[in-house]
């Protein structure tokens, strides 16, 4: 077994190169501080409030799904993701609503409940990414049932 000798081979050591590198070069190229494993759902944590939502970051539909696996509690409204698992004990409807839409889409029953001014205020900080593909296991129902009149000319 030649290649498992202690000599050392021709060319490994005595072709070596010094480089040296001018750094000063490179303000112009991004730099990454900190790169998550984008599969665990607990790498995702709330943005600021300032974020626009086409910036937020995008998630998985298994991601999103995992993350009820997990113990965090993530609704989906108009494909926003939102992390609800320390606002559950504060939802003003109970705790039992929002662990029944974990991981889901709550989109149609969240605006029959709340407004615009309840998603800014409540919802907004709580935001952790966007997502497409999670479906509501619901169907919504008919806003509005037999629109005639009642004693008509039919």
């Amino acid at each position: 077994m030649g290649w498992m000798n202690r000599k050392s081979h021709p060319g490994t050591r005595d072709n070596l190169i010094a480089v040296q590198i001018d750094w000063s070069s490179t303000k112009d190229v991004p730099s990454v501080d900190f790169v998550e494993d984008t599969n665990d759902p607990k790498s995702f944590k709330q943005v600021p409030i300032e974020t626009p939502d086409d910036d937020l970051p995008f998630i998985n539909k298994s991601i999103v799904i995992a993350a009820g696996k997990v113990d965090l509690l993530w609704v989906v409204i108009d494909d926003i993701v939102y992390d609800c698992t320390d606002f559950v004990e504060e939802h003003p409807g109970g705790s039992r609503v929002l662990k029944s839409f974990q991981s889901g889409n709550c989109s149609w029953q969240f605006w029959r409940f709340h407004g615009e001014k309840d998603l800014q205020e409540f919802g907004r900080p709580l935001r952790v990414g966007r997502t497409t593909g999670i479906e509501n296991k619901f169907k919504e129902p008919p806003r509005f049932v037999g629109l005639r009149k009642l004693w008509g000319d039919d």
